[in-house]
């Protein structure tokens, strides 16, 4: 793929500049072009640019002009000025930014990664037994398209910087889907360990890593990670990440996510259908690493922490059962009623040791439960959180990424139900009433302590495309990357504190 820039200034026309930024890839289906003649888009709004540039994306050949507020007419249909290309103004405050800012040419380069990504099957032949970080560049395939931005009232400099941005950000989300897409025998918890250590070595100076094994999270007391992971011999690890790019005094955003290889519900063991897909129970994992990428490469001035739970929930001699009673890291107890509502065992240690390591701030991404997209559908994410403001920055944030997330209600109606055991401080699950992503959440919420802001995704619906669509390709969709992006460089440009 190449991304051009073309500055076109009223008062310098017909003279134009064009800068191009960066290329590679392949082949190609048929066109979806918004204009039939000379494929160029047109759009009238941020959601319609946004799908669009996707469009355009999934074709991943041809050449593409995106106006986005330059006033140049299609001399070829009817669609002019009026078609909404002068409108940049309007999109950008609909984005969050004022007229002269870059965040929309940004998401508008990562939608058209979103649209071009394609996982390269053919590169499993040789992948068997070799580090996934050293192919990962392989593993997805973006196509030849060249796609030039047409815009005016920014600067060339500023307008490359937001597209190269645009361009890491898509990149990262395939990393992300490449990652998702594997499959288990390809990408267990070590091969995923082995990941992080590369990729924290390529981010270079001010990244650090640290791994628990399964023999110091029993030292810690981490039994809920450790009872997950109990039918399978390998390991299970806790994986820390963290980037010091704000002060010293700063406080630390954590995001934590849920990796668990594969599920299949444990001795409450899933159906054929419903362990379908079960490798991708790993993609809020994959999510906050990518987006954790992200933020380091484009130097973003904020202490990150990327706190990753890995494991497997597989049946065997040592596997945990029903009725058992777990002891977390934060000395709360678990009776375990359902097996299969194991992703919460492994977020709540996930969620006491970013604390412990300092996090002012949490966002937990997870495939969390099938509730959450029973409610809201395969395209829009459950959010839940403790604190107004925050919910209310991360959905102005998802807004402006494209990405649907809707607010989920928690509260202490929800919270009793898990309070039913006569053996431990709570359950896990509340059998037969309901609510099941709301009552999932406040578990996670009993370990969140009162100082700590937290939000929580659940995103098992539009974690991945089911089948492919005129937009994306069928597989993991890196959905959330781009939300947490967006709150973070929000949070930095009006400089919020976490």
């Amino acid at each position: 793929m190449e991304i051009r820039i073309e500055i076109s200034d009223k008062r310098e026309n017909p003279t134009e500049r064009e800068t191009v930024l960066h290329g590679a890839g392949q082949e190609a289906p048929a066109c979806g072009a918004e204009c039939a003649v000379g494929r160029e888009i047109r759009a009238r709004s941020r959601e319609e640019l946004f799908a669009a540039c996707r469009r355009a994306g999934r074709t991943r050949a041809g050449s593409w002009r995106i106006f986005l507020n330059a006033e140049a007419e299609c001399g070829q249909c009817a669609h002019g000025p009026e078609a909404g290309t002068s409108r940049a103004a309007a999109l950008l405050q609909e984005a969050g930014a004022s007229p002269a800012e870059e965040p929309l040419l940004q998401e508008a380069v990562r939608c058209l990664y979103d649209g071009a990504y394609l996982f390269r099957k053919d590169c499993l032949k040789e992948l068997a037994g070799q580090p996934v970080f050293a192919h990962r560049d392989e593993l997805a395939d973006c196509g030849s398209g060249v796609y030039t931005f047409v815009l005016s009232g920014l600067s060339e400099e500023a307008a490359v910087a937001a597209a190269e941005r645009g361009k890491l950000l898509g990149t990262c989300k395939g990393y992300a889907r490449s990652l998702g897409n594997l499959p288990n025998n390809y990408l267990h918890a070590q091969q995923m360990t082995d990941y992080v250590r590369a990729l924290t070595e390529a981010l270079g100076e001010g990244v650090s890593c640290r791994i628990l094994d399964h023999e110091e999270l029993e030292r810690l007391g981490c039994g809920a990670l450790l009872a997950v992971n109990r039918g399978r011999k390998e390991e299970a690890f806790l994986v820390t990440l963290e980037y010091a790019g704000g002060k010293q005094t700063d406080r630390k955003l954590a995001l934590v996510g849920k990796g668990l290889l594969f599920d299949s519900g444990g001795y409450h063991l899933k159906s054929i259908s419903g362990m379908n897909g079960m490798k991708y129970d790993m993609c809020g994992a994959a999510g906050v690493l990518e987006a954790f990428e992200f933020l380091v490469r484009t130097r973003t001035p904020v202490n990150l922490m990327a706190v990753l739970a890995l494991g497997e929930n597989l049946i065997g001699p040592e596997a945990v059962k029903m009725g058992d009673v777990v002891t977390t890291l934060s000395g709360k107890t678990v009776e375990v009623y359902n097996t299969d509502a194991e992703g919460r065992l492994a977020l709540c240690d996930a969620l006491t040791w970013a604390q412990r390591c300092g996090a002012s701030q949490i966002i937990d991404l997870a495939t969390l439960t099938y509730s959450a997209q029973a409610a809201l559908g395969d395209e829009t994410g459950a959010l839940f959180g403790n604190r107004d403001e925050l919910c209310r920055d991360i959905q102005k944030a998802a807004e402006a990424a494209d990405e649907a997330i809707w607010r989920l209600p928690t509260g202490e109606r929800y919270h009793r139900l898990l309070e039913w055991s006569i053996c431990a401080d709570f359950a896990n699950y509340a059998p037969d009433k309901g609510a099941g992503a709301s009552v999932a959440a406040c578990f996670l919420e009993n370990f969140i302590e009162s100082e700590t802001g937290w939000l929580h995704l659940d995103i098992v619906g539009p974690s991945v495309i089911r089948s492919a669509t005129e937009e994306m390709a069928e597989g993991a969709s890196g959905f959330g990357i781009a939300s947490i992006a967006a709150y973070v460089q929000s949070m930095v440009r009006s400089k919020k504190t976490v």
